[in-house]
């Protein structure tokens, strides 16, 4: 995350007093013809198509999507139902509000583009702010856990909108580059949200022993 954050400053600083500078360095060709914006687009998709594949997604809080990690919690009863379709419908409560919040943000950037106050150079450093957000949320401070009433990410109904949200200003950028990286983003999100209407047992810890504390390996931020 620190190196995250170091990156977010530096670019910041270039795109505001260095534009020229930023500009050559992100169409600079270290492998000839590949050049620097080609290696990180590769580096998303890999990112992106990773989350796609059960064995490659190892941390629980975005692999309980998948069958294989799902360890049920015994018998099913009719307290646990209740109280589970109670906080299910917190959680998509959540989604929809986190939704219609992110919207409204976009349609501000499209305003700014608009008005002609919102370079391509600051879209590129808003979605590098917007990814060193995503990892924030996860150690430090998550404002979407407030919306959501979720304990933890091992449990957010949203966890893996964190990457399509991050990428989706890229939609103002009309170029092949962009667009596939948003298209990527869409898929995983459309996987996400279908495993959870066909699964959604598998993403609470009154179902799925997984993502219950006592089962949990990774170090809360909640402590």
């Amino acid at each position: 995350m620190i190196l995250k954050g170091i990156a977010v400053v530096v670019i910041g600083l270039f795109a505001i007093y260095r534009p020229d500078t930023l500009s050559f360095l992100f169409v600079y060709p270290p492998f000839f013809p590949l050049k620097v914006y080609h290696l990180l687009w590769l580096m998303t998709l890999l990112v992106l198509m990773k989350r796609m594949i059960p064995k490659m997604n190892k941390k629980m809080s975005l692999g309980k999507i998948f069958a294989r990690n799902f360890v049920g919690t015994g018998k099913d009863t009719d307290r646990k139902r209740l109280v589970f379709q109670k906080n299910k419908r917190k959680a998509d409560s959540g989604a929809l509000r986190s939704a219609l919040y992110w919207i409204f943000l976009l349609l501000v950037m499209w305003m700014w583009r608009r008005a002609g106050i919102l370079p391509d150079i600051w879209l590129y450093v808003i979605v590098l702010f917007f990814i060193f957000m995503d990892q924030f949320c996860i150690s430090v401070f998550c404002p979407f856990q407030w919306l959501m009433g979720n304990k933890c990410c091992s449990t957010c109904r949203i966890n893996n909108w964190g990457y399509c949200m991050a990428f989706s200003p890229l939609i103002f950028i009309f170029t092949f580059w962009t667009y596939s990286i948003v298209f990527l983003s869409l898929v995983n999100l459309f996987i996400w949200e279908y495993l959870y209407f066909k699964h959604p047992e598998r993403f609470s810890d009154i179902y799925n022993a997984n993502l219950m504390c006592k089962n949990c390996h990774v170090s809360c931020t909640r402590k």
